[in-house]
Parts: C-alpha cells; structure tokens; sequence
C-alpha cells in the first residue's frame, strides 16, 4: 500500500485558544529542543490567558521536568531574543521579530546616529533637567576640564541613546579616567560596547570591570598561559562562561585548574574549559560544592564500574582453571588385572 500526500485541517473549538506567531513555528522552534519548546508554548499559553500564578515549579510539575530545565530553557530564549529575564527574577515574552528583522534592529541599535541638538537648545537642556546636570558635572569632574557642546551631546545620548543609568555612566567615566583614557572618543565606544552587551545596570557593570581588570588576568595564569594579552577568540569563551552560563570566577578558575591537571597543558586550554563548563552548565552544576558532589560521584562511579570488570575477569580465570584442572580430575583410570595379564602371558609362552 502505497503513501498518499497527507493533507490537514482543523476544527475551530469553543474554547480558549492561544495565538502562537508563525515566526516563532517556522524559525525558532525547528532548532530548539524539545523541552524548550514546551516551556515557552505552555507558559505563554497561560500568561496569554491572564494566569498570574505561574511558576517554574509549576511549570516543571506540568510537564514533569527539573525546573533547573525550566530554567535553562529561559536562558536560551533570551540568548534567542524572544523573552527577557529581568532582575526581579520575571520572564518578560518580547514580539517575536524574524532572525532577519532582529539583526536589522541590533545594527540600527548599534550605528544609528545619536541626538544632536543645537548650542540653543542644549542650554535650555542643562538648565532644566536635573539628569543633564548631573551628567555634566560628573563628566566635567571625571574629565578635569570644561564640556563643549559637542561633549555635551555626546553625553546626552549616553543617556537617551544608549539607554546607559546615570549611575551606570558614572561608573564608566571612573572606569576610564582611571585606565587613564580621558578622550571621550574612546569612552563613547565603551558606552557603545556597554549598552550592546547589555550591561545597564551598577551589578553588571562592576562584574564586567572586575573581568577586565583583574578576571582576564587570574583565567590566563590559571591555564599556564602567561607573557601575552587574551585574543577576540579566547575573551568570546569568558563571555560565554560569564554571560550565558552565569558562572562565577571561582568556577571558571576551578575549571581552569581542572583543564590543567587533565592535559597537563597541552592543547587548547580554553576548548577544554569550556568543555567541562558546559558539562557543569547542562547538569545545573552552580558552586565548588556541587562540582566535590558530582567528582566523589563519579570516583564512586568508576571504582564500582572497576570492581565488576575485576569480578568479571577472575571469573573467567577461575572458569578456566577449573576446565584445565578437570581435564585431569575427570579422566577416568583404567583397572588393570596383572593376575589375569600374567596368566595370558603364560598361555602365549606354552604354545611357543
């Protein structure tokens, strides 16, 4: 029996439906796994439909998951752009855009031009907002000279542009002046790189100074690499660990000296690393307890696995021995007659 070209149809129920985007069908969830696609499409189903009570425990519950999956399945959305992960712990479902319509966006982000305002109306800007004022003053402390217009409207689309906190710029001015860049230039592209990568918050941006000050160099001399600076290759490896794992220093240093050990510094240090924090990321390994756990684990694991191989193997020898062995045990003796033998013996010599 041959196939038929199938066809499909639906019938329209009375009840509830929930609208799923056809972007999302077509471009997201081919590539996605499985568990992935359930999270998104049964959360969304009941936020759509008003259910404020929502969890991801209830969440793995219904689908009889881990919520540590639940969770995951977030962080890959994001990576994705169709849900945001906010502070408060509250996943926020973004308009699913095409791949294509995305990118377009991020480089309208990224190049457009910032606002320019004329020298008149940048002084009606700096007498009334308290947030230009501040802004102005803290450049001006920062950079040991007076602003011109062109600096103030540079600073302003920190602000209004790149979306940047007025405690975020602060901190980026300290950043910069103290590595002894005062060329606002040069800062305009850290603002840049900055509001790129997401780094709008006081949390976010420390945790991205401390890696370039200091965290760069601990990963480098944790691998046995020492006497050159980090290329593009390898800081996208820290960027992964940090911002799409969400491990801390002292997991990526521990996974450094882990590499070591288990290469003895041969090969591409940070390949391995990032194999054993991926391994750690899909088992929601998250602290230096978790990793003791999971090492006594598995050393308890291959010595069980070590003792039944040696069980199995003396078996085999025992099984051996004792065939070799009953080859002579078992062999049956012959009952000789030497009365009989001697009487023949006799007959033989009589007829001779």
């Amino acid at each position: 029996m041959g196939y038929k070209t199938m066809a499909f149809s639906i019938e329209l129920s009375e009840f509830q439906t929930t609208q799923i985007s056809n972007v999302f069908i077509e471009e997201y969830m081919p590539k996605a796994q499985p568990s992935f696609v359930m999270v998104y499409l049964y959360a969304y189903c009941h936020i759509s439909n008003g259910d404020t009570s929502l969890t991801n425990q209830s969440i793995a519950e219904a689908l009889d998951i881990l919520e540590s999956d639940v969770i995951k399945s977030w962080r890959y959305w994001q990576t994705q752009g169709i849900v945001e992960l906010l502070e408060d712990y509250t996943v926020h479902f973004l308009p699913v855009k095409s791949k294509k319509e995305q990118k377009t966006t991020i480089q309208k982000n990224t190049y457009s031009t910032p606002p320019q305002y004329t020298q008149e109306e940048m002084i009606a800007i700096g007498k009334n907002s308290s947030t230009a004022q501040k802004l102005f003053s803290l450049a001006e402390k920062h950079l040991a000279r007076t602003l011109s217009y062109t600096d103030m409207n540079t600073i302003i689309g920190f602000h209004e542009w790149l979306k940047l906190p007025l405690e975020v710029i602060e901190l980026l001015f300290t950043y910069c002046t103290e590595s002894n860049h005062y060329d606002l230039r040069y800062i305009e592209k850290v603002a840049i790189g900055w509001s790129n990568e997401g780094i709008t918050t006081l949390d976010k941006a420390t945790q991205y100074i401390n890696l370039h000050q200091s965290g760069y160099k601990q990963i480098m001399k944790a691998l046995g690499i020492n006497g050159r600076m980090i290329i593009p290759a390898e800081e996208k490896y820290i960027k992964k660990w940090t911002s799409e794992y969400h491990f801390t220093m002292e997991m990526i240093l521990t996974a450094c000296e882990k590499t070591i050990l288990q290469t003895s510094g041969n090969g591409n240090m940070f390949k391995y690393a990032d194999t054993i924090l991926k391994d750690w990321y899909d088992k929601n390994i998250k602290t230096i307890e978790d990793v003791e756990i999971s090492d006594k684990n598995f050393q308890s694991s291959k010595k069980q696995n070590q003792n039944i191989k040696s069980k199995t193997t003396h078996s085999k020898q025992c099984k051996n021995t004792s065939v070799k062995q009953n080859r002579f045990v078992n062999y049956k003796q012959r009952e000789w007659d030497f009365e009989e033998l001697e009487r023949l013996a006799r007959e033989r010599l009589k007829k001779s």
